[in-house]
């Protein structure tokens, strides 16, 4: 079998792959622009079935945006990514060995000059630190947001801590982390030193990710620049405030 060309496996764990996609063929993502993007998935479970048994814990870890798991099927998820179309077409391809590995030593023919935005599915913080450094050294630049700042200090350099509230937004900033904080749709409210999303549709949309890239994480503590803030554009937005769903998480 000839292996997909516009795809390459970075690590295999136990539980995990990370894969490498849009070597060849831009994603469509109009938000993001053509970046190169990086999934980590399941190995065993389709991306689909991780989410409805609590198994995508492995590649999410502490995201209150994964929902709750009532009667075997998840409820309350407000992740954006659409598990059925890029999580689910990877994964597919991944099973029926259609992606060859790619060694470290590859990453700059690969990788070199390309925008790359680290965690298209998954978290950046399940990637082995490694990969991580050498992806961001070789890439032009580089996109990649944690739920799992608390525990993973090492990914300051490289990813901006996901926050879900002003309170989660602070406490990160004090810990030497720049920050991506999603508020209430609707929310304009700003902190000190933040500002909404420039690909946003509340900043009028005046830019793609790929021609941003301000979310590389910092450049040490006296990096000048802001924190982005985003209103929830999650399919559940508008009926299930961001709010409501933290504290039914949290009960």
């Amino acid at each position: 079998m000839k292996h997909n060309k516009n795809s390459v496996i970075l690590h295999e764990g136990e539980d995990i792959v990370v894969i490498a996609a849009g070597l060849k063929t831009s994603s469509q993502n109009t938000k993001t622009g053509g970046m190169l993007q990086v999934y980590i998935l399941m190995r065993d479970l389709s991306p689909i079935a991780a989410v409805n048994t609590g198994a995508d814990v492995a590649i999410c870890g502490a995201c209150i945006h994964r929902g709750v798991i009532v009667d075997g099927k998840v409820t309350a998820r407000r992740c954006y990514v659409n598990l059925g179309q890029g999580p689910r077409s990877v994964w597919s391809a991944y099973t029926r060995g259609r992606y060859r590995h790619a060694g470290i030593e590859e990453y700059s023919a690969l990788f070199g000059g390309r925008a790359i935005r680290l965690g298209a599915y998954g978290d950046p913080a399940f990637v082995p630190q490694n990969i991580i450094a050498e992806l961001t050294r070789v890439a032009l630049f580089h996109t990649g947001y944690t739920h799992q700042w608390k525990s993973n200090a090492w990914l300051k350099a490289y990813v901006m801590a996901s926050c879900d509230s002003q309170s989660d937004a602070i406490e990160a900033q004090a810990d030497g982390w720049r920050t991506f904080r999603v508020s209430r749709k609707g929310d304009a409210t700003k902190l000190q030193r933040e500002i909404s999303c420039p690909a946003s549709k509340e900043a009028g949309k005046r830019t793609t990710c790929a021609q941003c890239g301000l979310c590389d994480g910092t450049r040490g503590i006296l990096d000048p620049r802001a924190n982005i803030v985003i209103q929830d554009h999650s399919v559940i937005a508008r009926t299930r405030p961001m709010g409501l769903i933290q504290i039914q998480i949290g009960a």
